[in-house]
């Protein structure tokens, strides 16, 4: 069986391959892509989660436990609900959705920005990784302030 990297890399292929595909749809392209990267990744997170981590037994000190699983489990609810909210929005194509996706971005940015001096004193090998994954509201977030497609499927409501 492939690692879960090199899963999430193929799978992620597939989307775009997905999204250039339906580009002509009212959920295609990037848009589309925006949704599958979401759900794709909440099953990668289940996945790839070393849950045992929660368990305060394997923690010396209770603070350490704590900082960690609040910073962690706060993003992967949080995943969840951009989840739900995706879903939500792609079946009803309801402006309101967009604005309520957009804040969950934000929110997800500035929990990661939090969980970076908890990564420098729990798990500093995880430091560089969560920096990086501050990449995916960041770029969301400026997609759905700026897309036309966005804009005329869900505000407009006019999609040829």
């Amino acid at each position: 069986m492939p690692d879960i990297q090199s899963l999430g890399g193929g799978l992620a292929l597939a989307c775009g391959l997905i999204a250039i595909g339906r580009s002509k749809r009212a959920i295609g392209g990037w848009l589309f892509y925006f949704f599958c990267q979401v759900l794709l990744g909440l099953v990668l997170v289940a996945a790839s989660t070393h849950w045992r981590n929660y368990s305060p037994s394997e923690w010396d000190s209770p603070a350490r436990y704590f900082l960690f699983t609040l910073s962690n489990l706060s993003r992967v609810v949080l995943l969840a609900a951009i989840a739900v909210i995706g879903i939500l929005l792609a079946e009803t194509r309801e402006w309101h959705w967009v604005i309520a996706l957009q804040y969950a971005l934000a929110t997800y940015a500035f929990l990661t920005i939090l969980k970076l001096p908890v990564d420098t004193y729990c798990c500093p090998s995880a430091t560089r990784r969560d920096a990086m994954s501050l990449a995916f509201p960041v770029v969301w977030m400026g997609y759905f302030a700026v897309s036309r497609r966005v804009r005329k499927v869900f505000l407009e409501r006019r999609w040829g």
